[in-house]
């Protein structure tokens, strides 16, 4: 990845971006846990990147998620935990752009292990091309090597 200088415009689309791989990773977790956990990271992520949140509120968001991946993990809930540290690196990347891309990494892997193993590639390569799609084009490249496949059927899938 290319330097980024946090607060940057560069930096603050980062943010936004990594808000959102964080947020669908999330998102396979709606309805299952009573509270909105990682939501205030992405919440606290996307005010900054729009200009209207602070990079404090960032912060103490980051560290809330990160003690309650903590205890996800230590639970048992393995993507979930991996889904809740997603979402603490997005807003940690106020700080830190490179951390955006860890929580891009973070959310494809959540969503790998939250999968069903016959689906694990197809939904891996399914939120990589959507990382890819939702990128702004002239960051692309300080974050993908090259431009990856659309992603294959799920193994188990019922062919027509």
């Amino acid at each position: 990845m290319t330097t980024t200088v946090p607060g940057s415009d560069q930096a603050r689309r980062l943010t936004e971006w990594a808000a959102g791989c964080a947020e669908r990773a999330l998102a396979t977790f709606t309805g299952q846990f009573p509270d909105d956990l990682g939501g205030e990271a992405v919440a606290a992520a996307r005010a900054w990147a729009g200009g209207t949140g602070t990079a404090d509120a960032c912060r103490e968001a980051a560290f809330d998620v990160q003690a309650t991946a903590r205890d996800a993990h230590d639970a048992g809930y393995r993507a979930l935990a991996v889904a809740l540290r997603a979402a603490a690196n997005a807003a940690a990347s106020v700080d830190d752009p490179v951390l955006a891309t860890d929580a891009a990494a973070l959310a494809i892997e959540s969503i790998t292990v939250n999968s069903a193993p016959c689906e694990q590639e197809s939904h891996a390569a399914g939120e990589l091309r959507q990382q890819w799609d939702e990128l702004p084009g002239d960051l692309r490249p300080s974050v993908f090597p090259a431009e990856p496949p659309l992603p294959p059927a799920a193994a188990c899938a019922i062919e027509p």
